[in-house]
C-alpha cells in the first residue's frame, strides 16, 4: 500500500511540475472561462458545459494534491 501511495505521489508531482501540462490546463481553463463570459443569456447549455469543464480541471488539481498529501502523511507516520 505504501508503495502505491508513493508511486501515485511521484506521478502527481511530475504532472504538477510539468510546464507543458500546466500550460495545457491553464489554456483549457482560460478558453472555458472566455466561453462562459462571452455567452449570451440564452446559451445556458454552453455555460453549463464550460462550467463543468472548469470544475473538472479543478478536480484534477485537487486529486493531484491529495496524492501528494497522502505521501506526506505516510512519511510522517513512518517517522514516528
Amino acid at each position: 500500500m505504501a508503495q502505491v501511495i508513493r508511486l501515485e505521489a511521484e506521478e502527481a508531482k511530475r504532472l504538477k511540475n510539468d510546464t507543458a501540462f500546466q500550460k495545457f490546463v491553464e489554456n483549457v481553463r482560460e478558453d472555458q472561462m472566455k466561453i462562459f463570459a462571452e455567452s449570451s443569456a440564452s446559451d445556458v447549455d454552453v455555460r453549463e458545459e464550460a462550467h463543468s469543464i472548469v470544475r473538472a480541471l479543478n478536480q484534477i488539481e485537487v486529486c493531484l494534491d491529495a496524492h501528494i498529501s497522502a505521501e506526506t502523511l505516510l512519511n510522517r507516520k513512518q517517522r514516528k
